[in-house]
């Protein structure tokens, strides 16, 4: 149960992160999509920590709880699994392997890559094509994580009452994403995109349409919900609340929000130096920003003006029409937070 490989029929794209369960299910319409469902739902405290589940119970009653407000019929699923916990490489074989012994081959190849005994991990590949560097190569994409991994998700979705087609990796998810729905992400470019989560803020970069790098860093708007709570004697539900609405003392703005935003900023510039250490580009052309904490106000801007790159929020959503039943005002302050059970649901339609 463990696959990168591609699934026709509408999926539930559900993402597990450390703070909620968020639920895509796209269609089809005429050459575009359709958004048929969505919805989020807070993960119970103690239910995760940073990105390992600790419970399948309470996340099956979260993910429980978006299938029923969303209102959707479709039960088969796409589930997603965190880049932090995972290898995804492509490995090079001679192109002259017979196609039957193909599979043999790839797992012996692959067990010089996973550093965990074959038995304790689930893995699998995608023929990708000839190699760009041989014509007698070919070019294998292997993702593989610890079998714990996906056996926690899977069973939260079927204590959900949900069929789980797809596990795929968030990465994977996000590259077919942007691969369909963001015009940025073309083979002319190379593409940041920092997604700020509630406890893990992590970095993609696309380059020329594939994913090239990526890595997380513990820092999210978990932090800034918690300095709220301590500041002003909140609890942390009526945190988050006051966070969103804007509904908090006239110092809040100089003394707590101004100083996180400026943690963020932080946050991108290490990235980039990660990135530019581990590859030969010497510039990314645009930096894309996702994640609940990407709608803060003026973070985009504030961003730019350190890094000297081009950064505005993603928006995989601007040309797909919506179900009646979607909430479009709501919908739009969730949209940052939507990329990877986007890119999950897709996997069902591409």
């Amino acid at each position: 149960m463990f696959s990168i490989g591609r699934n026709k029929g509408n999926l539930l794209g559900i993402d597990i992160s450390s703070s909620a369960v968020k639920l895509i299910e796209l269609s089809k319409s005429g050459k575009g999509y359709r958004l048929e469902s969505y919805n989020v739902a807070p993960l119970p405290e103690g239910a995760a920590q940073e990105r390992d589940l600790l419970n399948p119970e309470p996340i099956g009653e979260a993910i429980k709880a978006v299938v029923k407000r969303s209102k959707t019929k479709t039960r088969s699923c796409a589930l997603g699994i965190p880049s932090s916990v995972a290898i995804s490489k492509i490995i090079t074989l001679p192109a002259s392997i017979p196609s039957n012994e193909l599979e043999s081959s790839i797992t012996l190849e692959a067990e010089q890559h996973i550093p965990y005994p074959m038995d304790e991990v689930n893995f699998d590949f995608e023929i990708l094509g000839e190699s760009k560097n041989s014509q007698e190569s070919i070019d294998v994409l292997l993702a593989a994580t610890r079998k714990e991994n996906v056996e926690m998700r899977v069973a939260a979705a079927e204590l959900a009452g949900l069929h789980v087609e797809v596990v795929d990796l968030e990465s994977h998810a996000l590259e077919l994403l942007f691969s369909k729905l963001v015009e940025d992400i073309d083979d002319q470019s190379v593409i940041g995109v920092v997604d700020f989560g509630a406890s893990m803020t992590g970095m993609t970069v696309f380059e020329y349409g594939k994913v090239a790098f990526s890595r997380e860093q513990a820092f999210g708007g978990k932090e800034l919900t918690e300095e709220i709570m301590q500041r002003y004697g909140l609890t942390f539900q009526e945190s988050g609340l006051a966070k969103k609405k804007g509904d908090l003392p006239e110092g809040y703005i100089p003394e707590v929000l101004d100083p996180f935003k400026d943690n963020m900023v932080r946050q991108v510039n290490r990235f980039l130096q990660f990135y530019y250490a581990s590859t030969q580009q010497a510039q990314v052309d645009k930096i894309l920003l996702s994640g609940g904490s990407a709608s803060i106000s003026g973070i985009d801007d504030q961003i730019q003006s350190s890094v000297g790159i081009p950064t505005q929020l993603v928006n995989p959503f601007a040309e797909m029409t919506l179900s009646p039943r979607i909430n479009p005002a709501r919908f739009t302050n969730d949209i940052p937070a939507m990329l990877v059970a986007t890119g999950l649901s897709l996997r069902g339609i591409e």
